[in-house]
């Protein structure tokens, strides 16, 4: 590259304004396989090995949607309750939040109104929120019907998506509609607010990103 030594070709203020930096932030019981959706969204893999997330795991992807190459942070919040005060810190500054429940447990499935609860308690800012049934892929052992998941999201006013995290299908899709929807209300809101949308780097920053894995 023909540059002067210790001089950027844009002013560092102005490239970093530019970014548009999404947190999403998944939730549902232990064991629904928010891990996994968001491992197969990044990194296009599947772990078929059960690991409890230990207070909450991060992830991280370049998506472009509407020719904008979004900065998409991904963290994924332990479902065990011992861990309700790590997960209450984090809801702040979400872009959108995805509850997860297993078509296979009625448990995680009836779980999903204290999980609706617990967002709209504590996440800001009024962040898109998504119902997922996550193992479709486990036809024989479904008992979480689609109508019933469907009639729960409607209820609440929420989209609904059917997810598997072992073949993969409908997770790309569904993180691309969330993204998209995303990037439509920061649009929608600049128009009305008459500026150039500039996202808070908040939790989510080129500096302080980092991934945890035990508290």
């Amino acid at each position: 590259m023909n540059r002067t030594p210790g001089h950027l070709t844009k002013n560092y203020h102005e490239a970093v304004s530019t970014l548009v930096w999404i947190k999403i932030v998944g939730i549902g019981n232990a064991g629904t396989g928010k891990t996994c959706l968001i491992k197969h969204f990044c990194e296009s893999k599947f772990s078929a090995g059960y690991q409890p997330t230990v207070g909450v795991d991060y992830g991280f992807k370049i998506q472009t949607v509407k020719n904008t190459d979004l900065r998409v942070h991904l963290w994924d919040l332990s479902g065990s309750a011992e861990y309700l005060d790590v997960r209450n810190e984090l809801y702040c500054g979400s872009d959108a939040i995805f509850i997860v429940y297993d078509v296979t447990s009625p448990g995680s499935f009836e779980a999903l109104e204290s999980w609706v609860r617990e967002a709209n308690r504590y996440a800001t800012g009024n962040p898109d929120i998504v119902i997922v049934g996550n193992k479709v892929d486990l036809k024989q052992k479904r008992v979480v019907s689609s109508v019933e998941a469907k009639d729960f999201a409607l209820l609440h006013n929420y989209r609904y998506f059917e997810t598997s995290a072992a073949t993969g299908d409908g997770v790309d899709d569904m993180f691309q509609q969330i993204l998209t929807a995303v990037c439509e209300k920061k649009s929608t809101n600049c128009q009305k607010q008459s500026s150039e949308y500039i996202s808070e780097p908040s939790l989510f920053s080129p500096s302080s990103v980092f991934r945890l894995k035990v508290f």
